[in-house]
This record gives structure tokens, C-alpha cells and sequence, in this order.
């Protein structure tokens, strides 16, 4: 079973992910649409990591878009 999410940057861009329920180690993996993933000790941590990830991942490609208009 998994929960999947989208996320809404300020600038209106959304990105997508998704917490996967505990295995039998109790991880918690996640993974986004922009190919990020790792697993947390727990849903929330996990949630965490995925929202940083895709913030890191987003900022990242606005400015390499920047970059490409010049």
C-alpha cells in the first residue's frame, strides 16, 4: 500500500510523491517523480525527506531553466 502526493512550490510548479507503508523492517521508502527515493524510521520522516528532495530538485531546475533563457 502507498500514499502518493503532490507538492506545490511558490512559484505554482507541483511535483509528485509517494510514502510506501512499513516493510518488515519498519521502513518507510519514498520516492518523487524527479527520481529521488530513501526510506525514513517513520511516515512523517519520510514525508520530510521526500518534501526536501523535491524542494532541492525544483529549485534546482529553475534555475537551470534560468540558466537556458539566457
Amino acid at each position: 500500500m502507498s500514499q502518493s502526493y503532490t507538492f506545490i512550490d511558490p512559484g505554482g510548479n507541483s511535483a509528485q510523491y509517494t510514502i510506501h507503508e512499513a516493510d518488515r523492517d519498519g521502513q518507510f521508502y519514498w520516492s518523487t517523480d524527479h527520481g529521488d527515493h530513501g526510506s525514513a524510521a517513520s511516515y512523517a520522516e519520510a514525508q520530510t525527506q521526500a518534501r526536501r528532495a523535491l524542494k532541492e530538485s525544483m529549485t534546482e531546475r529553475r534555475k537551470a531553466s534560468r540558466i537556458d533563457l539566457r
